[in-house]
């Protein structure tokens, strides 16, 4: 596999995770009001939460989780396409500018 084909696939990758971060992030509340714990954290501590209703729990637990693993993929899978990039490019430019400074 070549260098852009490597480039433009992760790059893909990586903004599919970044539009699922996204999603995730604007449907977390709504996720987090009629499925999760919501905003009862400021009243009940964790473990009365939990006696009381594990599964919102659960549920405000894999969001979290959901939400960060996406993001943090998108950072990493993005930031490796633009390296390779900027490998290929920097493998390119030493036989140009060598050209130059020849003449």
């Amino acid at each position: 596999m070549s260098g852009a084909t490597l480039a433009k696939s992760t790059m893909t990758f990586g903004a599919r995770f970044g539009v699922a971060a996204v999603a995730l992030l604007v449907l977390g509340p709504l996720i987090n009001t009629n499925f999760g714990v919501g905003n009862s954290l400021t009243f009940l501590s964790l473990p009365e939460i939990w006696d009381t209703a594990p599964a919102a729990v659960l549920v405000s637990l894999i969001y979290v989780v959901l939400l960060v693993t996406s993001f943090l993929l998108f950072v990493i899978l993005v930031t490796a396409s633009l390296i390779i990039r900027h490998s290929e490019t920097s493998e390119e430019s030493p036989t140009k500018d060598a050209a130059s400074t020849i003449r």
